[in-house]
């Protein structure tokens, strides 16, 4: 099947030529949940009483041969091409012995165990810029068969559909292979057209994020409260939407929701790369990108307590009143 992991792979790593100077997303390819769900890899919790399924990796990885087969080949390929990818197998893999060793640590003296808590965790998941979802299942029709391939590229920060398209082959006696790389082909132009204007837009305009400000009760202030500002008073949203005016790219967000207690910025366009405390050029992701922004409200002439919840790559929580 080399020729059809070529064809699919190739797919992908074109549309690179275009941007190769600038920092390249990170991309993990992982079964989609369509596939997951439809065959039954999926892992159940109960949510305030109600059972929800989401598709479970690691048994996909385990039990299905040629899905793997076929991520890790895409993998590889688009690894002796320079192009950062994460393997999904190998992030649940570290993931489980990361967790396994905090359980197993305690205090030489005091006998205290790692805390971690639920945001933290969804953090160490949280890698990859884009995920490739892939999914393909083949309908026997008599002695014939025919076979139908989807791939999705889905912004992680954002949950943005890229670029996708399904591809179905017509009916025939064909081997399995070729069934497949004709349908890979069907959609190939299309996919890449999608890919390479989301991948434009990103670089000149910047990445999305979404910002989401909270009060807690026991704070003595609120997001109207007038405070200092260049010599002025203004309300705290007001300053705070400044921040944004001046730190985004070409200063656009949207100020979805404001309210004494709560402001959600979304749209909210970010540099793809910045600079850490040492001045060095880093990957910008939303933490990074909101720092400065927690930096100047704890400090004079706010001295605001603070906190700071990432909430995957492309989403943080601030908290106004309590870390």
């Amino acid at each position: 099947m080399k020729r059809l992991w070529i064809v699919l792979v190739m797919a992908v790593v074109t549309v690179t030529a275009a941007w190769s100077q600038a920092k390249k997303p990170t991309i993990m390819v992982v079964p989609s949940d369509a596939f997951c769900l439809r065959k039954g890899y999926t892992t159940s919790v109960n949510l305030n009483g109600e059972k929800k399924f989401f598709p479970d990796y690691k048994t996909a990885f385990q039990k299905d041969a040629d899905m793997r087969t076929l991520v890790s080949a895409m993998a590889d390929f688009m690894a002796r091409n320079e192009f950062p990818i994460q393997s999904c197998e190998q992030q649940i893999q570290k993931i489980e012995e990361e967790s396994a060793e905090m359980l197993a640590m305690t205090g030489k003296y005091t006998g205290g165990e790692i805390e971690e808590t639920p945001s933290e965790k969804l953090s160490r998941v949280a890698s990859a810029d884009i995920l490739l979802n892939l999914d393909y299942q083949v309908e026997r029709i008599g002695p014939k068969k025919r076979v139908s391939f989807n791939l999705q590229a889905i912004d992680a920060y954002t949950s943005k559909i890229i670029s996708g398209n399904t591809g179905v082959g017509s009916e025939a006696n064909a081997s399995l292979t070729t069934l497949l790389e004709e349908a890979v082909l069907s959609f190939k132009d299309n996919f890449l057209d999608g890919l390479q204007r989301y991948f434009d837009d990103m670089f000149i305009n910047g990445r999305e994020i979404t910002v989401v400000l909270y009060r807690y009760n026991t704070c003595d202030i609120d997001f109207e409260t007038e405070m200092p500002y260049n010599d002025q008073e203004a309300e705290l949203s007001d300053i705070i939407e400044a921040w944004f005016s001046d730190n985004t790219v070409s200063g656009r967000f949207t100020l979805e929701a404001r309210t004494p207690n709560r402001l959600k910025f979304t749209q909210v366009r970010i540099p793809m790369m910045g600079r850490n405390l040492n001045g060095k050029e880093v990957g910008m992701d939303a933490r990074t990108f909101i720092r400065p922004l927690v930096r100047m409200l704890r400090r004079d002439p706010y001295n605001l307590e603070v906190g700071l919840v990432q909430k995957g790559l492309g989403e943080v929580w601030l908290t106004l009143g309590d870390l």
